[in-house]
């Protein structure tokens, strides 16, 4: 069995694990992917682990986006407005990331799951009920039209500086802070999130950072696409408390085990 084959047999499986569970919790599977390549590539730059990875995302949100356009969760209209105020930080954060070496990047990466994910199980999200949509009057759908912009802003700087593509904080904001339900908040996610980072994809690209890593990309993405519409078939029979606690306690535990890798003596 020739090399690229046996690379195709190990990375393919990984990725559909990955978007079905991305998918699921509408994180995209960066979370998930960013320390597994952190493993599996030691010797890679920051730059490079987050160009594969954000690739990787795009394709996994763009799968799942499309199958949860055809059940008619996405909110197209706060979609292309949180879109739109995300591409910039997405290109930003591909700038900042080139510039960070990797015995700085890996610690900071494990301690923002680790937060997140102990924030999320300390507070659970989707255990009551919500407003929907038709509950604002105008004045407060203005502001959380405003408020979801700047912070979707500012998630994308973060996640594309991170390679996660931002699901994973971009989910619990919709949530938490702009009411959303949790079904409607992944899949709007995933929305925002297949064009955040193919900008950030794009941008990485136009850097040279795909001189390496491309095949490895392509066995990733065909994997993630066959899980991508698996992890949103799931969805459908789960309750959104349980798909914020799955991410929260994944979080955690990649949090726990990418410092420990980062910190041996602790």
């Amino acid at each position: 069995m020739s090399p690229e084959l046996v690379e195709f047999f190990r990375l393919a499986p990984l990725g559909l694990v990955v978007g079905a569970f991305g998918t699921l919790v509408g994180a995209g599977g960066g979370a998930v992917m960013v320390p597994v390549l952190l493993v599996l590539l030691p010797h890679q730059t920051a730059a490079n682990v987050t160009a594969i990875s954000l690739a990787t995302v795009f394709f996994n949100a763009y799968s799942g986006t499309v199958a949860y356009m055809r059940m008619g969760r996405v909110d197209y209209r706060l979609g292309v407005l949180f879109t739109t105020a995300s591409l910039p930080g997405a290109v930003l954060g591909v700038v900042l990331v080139r510039q960070m070496p990797r015995n700085v990047f890996d610690p900071i990466f494990g301690i923002l799951l680790l937060g997140i994910g102990v924030f999320l199980l300390a507070n659970p999200l989707g255990t009551t009920s919500v407003p929907g949509y038709s509950a604002f009057d105008d004045t407060g759908e203005r502001r959380r039209t405003l408020l979801g912009s700047i912070g979707s802003a500012y998630i994308a700087v973060l996640s594309s500086l991170m390679g996660i593509g931002g699901g994973i904080i971009h989910v619990p904001f919709l949530i938490r802070v702009l009411k959303i339900p949790a079904h409607n908040a992944t899949a709007t996610s995933h929305f925002v999130l297949t064009f955040v980072a193919l900008t950030a994809t794009i941008t990485h690209l136009a850097m040279g950072e795909f001189n390496e890593g491309l095949p490895q990309t392509m066995y990733l993405a065909v994997g993630v696409m066959m899980g991508a519409p698996i992890g949103a078939a799931i969805s459908t029979r789960l309750h959104g408390s349980i798909i914020v606690r799955l991410l929260a306690i994944a979080l955690c535990l990649i949090g726990l085990r990418l410092l420990a890798r980062t910190f041996p003596s602790l």
